[in-house]
């Protein structure tokens, strides 16, 4: 460009610097004059991943040099790609070329989850339960999942519906034509502002607000005295302990591969994702592998591994530093564990340690509804028929344990099934200190939840299965057995019934039990938890019992209250009346005659919750645990 051409263009650009296009949107103003004042040029902005053109003229008298209004104001709106982009303001010579005349650094935002709703209405209130509908959509990848919120209910929605306006407000987006939605169900009873939760395709979640207000009164779930517009009592929020000091780094960093038989939400995996936050705080590098639903991994609070699936296992694991594990630790013999175990030993040469944690023939025993001695008589083929992979075959999985080069095991007993010669190390569980910790009972939510004054309050999480499903059975009998005795008890429940375990006596004891369901979460427990007079852990002792340390009692010993449990595992170490209550069964009668007496002796209630947060101080460590384990994995010989 010319010189003469330069002092003939003139322009200037006004919106703010440095200039920014929220959400995506570019708008731009400003003004220029050409060679003739009475004709203004055109103007369009470039970069190097579009162009916008002229949007809108504006007549100006203010421009410098030029009285008269003319239209030499401008305006510049569209849409570009999120980046930091070069812009080039350019006008149009009246022999056609573009020149610039401004060229400045323009930053795009991201469009961020956006959605509308359209039925019943987008604003205001809905008080009739009806379907929802309108579109939902993130401009850069498809949903996965859409969920409507309010508040507490969540209800899904089909996604996928056709849409023909969504695509002019988002040119860029591929999906933006199927981003339509509608509710699966009609709203449920709750008040609240609806807001729309979205997991998107790179598993992350988003979330859009609304401008509708939900206010169902009722429905066949909810009584109609339900005040949900009643002022909220939240939950205590307790003082977290300090976090404890970083681990000393090793001077020889493992790699150490763990493999689950389940996903990052049953109880095997809390006790790996504890043992590999520690494992890498100490500087060694983990993996984690789960056969399914990886996406579980966000369950836990800032994990430090790396989470994959069996089947991107199977290729073959690298670390950071290039190398496959040295460590392979397989979470107990069950079948689909085995199996990869022996896959990824003969790619990489690893040590394999084999963790129990069960008697898990006893485990398939009950599974199958089969005598132990029954199943030891079938045939090759018919075991093969029956054991699920997520089970252990009777003679595959001790012929596993025969090639290990080590055995971890969650209790002691559990050394009676490591065949001879091989190394053993025991392996306590513990509970995550950041969040298991001595609460307070929090009475301002206790008052209203309690529905007789006075009344005591037991807690119990976790699933119920075939094996456990007996000894659930008699917790929820003694609390039946308690209050139609006069003694008024509640039992908190949380967890998945995978088996009926109640059958008619579930209408019984329905009136004295608040079932919270599946907490997805473990760190939400706690405060739950908290509202608890008494932890008990059901059973008694027997080949089920004898071989297993239940996940859940550090946890209720960590949080300070009487814990109840029979005299097996746990309960042969701990001593009656300082560490905990101790039954020979703990049974419906043994269950409720426990209760009856701590609610009688609140000298002994009190020893009992100091006694439980003392035992836990001493024993239940995931720090502790972890530097033992690796002193173990390095004394293990090198592999062949």
């Amino acid at each position: 460009m010319s010189g003469t051409m330069a002092d003939r263009l003139r322009g200037e650009i006004e919106s703010p610097r440095p200039l920014r296009a929220r959400d995506g949107i570019v708008s731009i103003t400003g003004w220029c004059l050409g060679d003739d004042p009475a004709a203004p040029p055109l103007v369009r902005l470039t970069t190097e991943a579009g162009t916008l053109p002229l949007t809108k003229r504006i007549k100006r008298s203010d421009v410098p040099g030029q009285s008269a209004p003319i239209e030499c104001g401008f305006v510049i709106r569209g849409h570009l790609p999120s980046g930091v982009h070069v812009a080039r303001f350019e006008a149009q010579r009246p022999d056609g070329r573009w020149e610039c005349f401004k060229t400045l650094s323009l930053a795009v935002e991201a469009r961020p989850f956006a959605a509308g709703i359209e039925s019943p209405s987008p604003t205001g209130q809905v008080n009739q339960r009806v379907h929802v509908e309108g579109w939902a959509l993130h401009p850069a990848q498809p949903v996965q999942e859409l969920s409507l919120r309010y508040g507490h209910q969540e209800i899904s929605c089909a996604l996928n519906r056709p849409r023909q306006d969504v695509p002019a407000a988002y040119p860029d987006s591929a999906h933006a034509a199927r981003s339509g939605f509608k509710s699966k169900v009609i709203l449920s009873a709750g008040r609240g502002p609806l807001r729309l939760k979205a997991r998107l395709a790179d598993g992350s979640v988003a979330l859009a607000r609304t401008l509708l207000q939900v206010d169902v009164a009722t429905d066949e779930h909810h009584d109609a005295r339900i005040d949900f517009g009643a002022t909220r009592i939240p939950l205590a929020v307790a003082q977290n302990p300090p976090p404890p000091a970083r681990p000393a780094k090793t001077a020889r960093p493992l790699n150490v591969l763990f493999v689950l038989p389940g996903s990052f939400a049953s109880n095997s995996a809390l006790h790996v994702a504890a043992l590999a936050n520690e494992l890498s705080l100490a500087g060694h590098a983990c993996t984690v592998t789960v056969p399914h639903d990886v996406a579980t991994l966000a369950h836990h609070t800032t994990p430090l591994f790396r989470g994959v699936l069996h089947r991107e296992a199977e290729a073959g694991v690298v670390f950071a530093d290039g190398r496959g594990p040295q460590v392979i630790h397989a979470w107990t013999t069950r079948e689909n564990v085995r199996t990869l175990t022996e896959k990824l030993r003969a790619r990489h040469g690893a040590r394999v340690v084999v963790h129990l944690e069960d008697n898990e023939q006893e485990i398939l025993a009950l599974s199958l509804g089969r005598p132990v001695a029954e199943l030891e008589k079938l045939s090759d083929a018919e075991l093969a028929r029956l054991v699920p992979a997520d089970l252990s075959h009777p003679r595959h999985g001790r012929e596993f344990l025969g090639r290990a080069d080590a055995i971890t095991a969650i209790t002691d007993k559990l050394r009676e099934l490591v065949p001879a010669g091989r190394s053993c190390h025991t392996i306590w569980p513990a509970a995550d200190a950041r969040t298991f910790y001595g609460r307070p009972r929090p009475d301002d939510f206790r008052r209203p939840l309690d529905r007789t004054p006075g009344a005591t309050v037991l807690f119990y999480h976790g699933n119920v299965h075939a094996a456990n499903a007996a000894e659930v059975r008699e917790l929820y009998q003694a609390v039946l057995l308690l209050n139609r005795g006069g003694t008024p008890v509640t039992l908190i429940r949380t967890g998945l019934d995978q088996v009926d375990f109640l059958g008619p006596l579930a209408g019984q004891t329905a009136p004295h039990v608040l079932a919270l369901g599946q907490i997805l979460h473990h760190h939400h427990l706690p405060p739950l938890m908290a509202l608890a007079d008494i932890f008990v852990q059901p059973g008694a002792a027997d080949a089920f019992n004898d071989y297993r340390f239940p996940s859940k009692l550090p946890e209720f010993f960590a949080i300070g209250r009487p814990v109840v449990l029979p005299r097996t595992n746990l309960g042969t170490l701990v001593r009656h009346g300082t560490d905990a209550y101790v039954l020979d069964r703990a049974d419906a009668a043994g269950i409720a005659a426990a209760v009856t007496e701590l609610r009688r002796d609140r000298p002994l209630t009190d020893r009992l919750s100091s006694g439980a947060l003392a035992f836990a101080a001493q024993h239940f460590s995931w720090r502790r645990s972890a530097e033992a384990l690796a002193k173990f994995y390095a004394s293990l010989p090198a592999s062949p």
